[in-house]
Order: C-alpha cells, then sequence, then structure tokens
C-alpha cells in the first residue's frame, strides 16, 4: 500500500481580488479555479467589454492577467486603456501569450507568461507584482 501524496503546496495569494480576461471560457475557468485555491477573490471576464464593466463597479483590484490575443478588442488594447485611467493605471497586469514572450507591445504589460500557463509561474509572477 502506498502512501498518500503530499499535500499541495499553493502560492498565499489571499486578500487580492484578480480579473482575469481570456476568451477561451474553458482557459478562464482554470485559471480562475487554481488562483481562488491560492486564496485570491476572481473575477472572470471573456471579453474587454465585460472586463472594463467589472473594472467600474469593483471597488479593489490588485492586479489583472489577460490574454493578448482576443477578438475584436485585444488585451493590449486593454491594456492601454487601463495605463490612461488615472486610477488604475499603476495596476499590475499579466499578459499571457501562445506566440512569444518578446510581444511588442509589452511595454503595456507588467509580465508576460507563455502559454499553454505554468499556473505557478503565475501565481509566482502575481505574488512577486504585488509584493506578496
Amino acid at each position: 500500500m502506498s502512501a498518500p501524496p503530499p499535500p499541495l503546496h499553493l502560492p498565499n495569494l489571499a486578500g487580492l481580488t484578480l480579473l482575469i480576461v481570456d476568451d477561451d471560457i474553458d482557459t478562464a475557468e482554470i485559471l480562475a479555479t487554481f488562483l481562488k485555491a491560492c486564496g485570491a477573490s476572481v473575477l472572470a471576464a471573456v471579453t474587454v467589454a465585460d472586463a472594463l464593466a467589472y473594472v467600474d463597479d469593483a471597488r479593489k483590484l490588485d492586479a489583472v492577467v489577460t490574454d493578448i490575443a482576443m477578438p475584436g478588442i485585444d488585451g493590449v488594447e486593454l491594456a492601454r486603456k487601463f495605463r490612461r485611467n488615472p486610477i488604475r493605471n499603476r495596476l499590475p497586469i499579466v499578459a499571457l501569450t501562445g506566440r512569444y514572450t518578446d510581444h511588442p507591445s509589452r511595454q503595456a504589460f507588467d509580465a508576460l507568461v507563455r502559454k499553454p500557463v505554468d499556473l505557478d509561474e503565475l501565481a509566482s509572477t502575481i505574488a512577486s507584482l504585488t509584493r506578496r
């Protein structure tokens, strides 16, 4: 009889409110589930319009995780909208990209995480950007 597996070590993101923006519903759900397991409160949006509505309603928002390639308004334009907002312009933004991590619009983001997403890398990146 084998021993039970050791408990998972999840990064501590307790107290953070995160916004996930990804047009792939499955990806958004996986990211949200993992980040909630790390203790974060998570808002998930499948369009930039939905994300902006959340932002208008959310009093507290600690970081945004967004896909870059989305139909209509993409993650780059979303980041630019945040950067132009005097209240949200310092909000950490993590971009998810399946293409390459040397994206030409990299300066719009605080960090880039390559797809397929390594969940530990994502959580560590968020923790680092929010000084956790």
